[in-house]
This record gives C-alpha cells, structure tokens and sequence, in this order.
C-alpha cells in the first residue's frame, strides 16, 4: 500500500491529485476482539505506546483522515501519516505472541 501510494502521488501529482496514506495504532474492532481473549495483554500494549495508550479510531485516527481529505492537504502527498502514537518508533510488534 505504501509504495502504491508514493506511485500513484507521483503519477497524478500534475493534475493536483494527492495520494498519502494512513498507518493506524488504534483499537479497531479486531484489536478488542483479541484484547477481550487475551485481557492481559492491554496493559502490555499500552505500556509499549511511548504515549502510553492504543490510539482511539473516533478521536485520534478519523481527524486525521479528515485534514488528508480536506482542501487543506492540498500539497501534501506521497506521505505515510503514521497515527500511532509513536509505536513505530519504537519498532512496537505487530503481532503479538499470543499463548495456545
């Protein structure tokens, strides 16, 4: 998707076209599902955020696809928008080792 992305901004960017994409850290549905089987692992997730929390899809994630949506990024593109509260920094696993 990211590279797919950088293409598709440098293909249309002429045309005023804008291309960026978000990379989430929030607590999607999928997220709680596990989190509900494995409680234990929330305070783990959380501790390993530097902001010390799972984003929130409503509050933290949608406002920021709203400005990529906006006139307002009008010269913003080929970006990776990282909305995860710094997980990426710290190179925060992905998948968790979940027990059997």
């Amino acid at each position: 998707m990211r590279t797919a992305t950088r293409t598709a901004a440098r293909e249309w960017a002429a045309t005023g076209i804008v291309c960026n994409i978000i990379c989430p850290g929030a607590k999607s549905a999928s997220f709680l599902r596990v989190m509900g089987e494995h409680p234990e692992l929330l305070a783990v997730a959380d501790a390993a955020n530097p902001m010390g929390r799972i984003g929130d899809c409503d509050d933290d994630v949608a406002p920021v696809a709203v400005f990529l949506a906006s006139d307002d990024c009008r010269y913003v593109t080929g970006n990776t928008i990282y909305v995860d509260g710094g997980s990426h920094i710290n190179g925060v696993a992905w998948a968790p080792d979940l027990p059997d």
